[in-house]
């Protein structure tokens, strides 16, 4: 027999706490990380973050590294490049400089 109108089944009874706690989790497990403000010249690097470097017209120097806790990365004919603490267009401007005092690549 139905239930009457404003009764509510035992499977009725369960559903309104379920799906509070699942959205609850839901929401939690979705939360973005905090993202640091940009600024001028992009973020700064910190040890263990990840770089991609391309370098325009020379392919064979592109390179994806690690920032070492020691706070470099290791580039291509330059060796150790000291990365945390710079922005990520600093980093760039000194791995160019580096390059081009070693005529590496032409200035542009």
């Amino acid at each position: 027999m139905p239930a009457a109108a404003g009764t509510l089944t035992k499977s009725d009874k369960r559903k309104p706490k379920r799906l509070p706690l699942l959205a609850a989790a839901a929401a939690v497990a979705f939360l973005p990380a905090p993202v640091e403000p940009a600024q001028a010249g992009g973020r700064v690097l910190t040890a263990m973050d990840v770089v991609s470097i391309r370098i325009v017209d020379h392919p064979e120097l592109d390179t994806t590294t690690r920032v070492e806790p020691d706070g470099t990365i290791a580039f291509p004919y330059l060796g150790r490049v000291k990365a945390a603490g710079r922005t990520e267009d600093d980093l760039a401007r000194a791995i160019e400089r580096g390059l081009i005092e070693r005529k590496i690549i032409a200035e542009p």
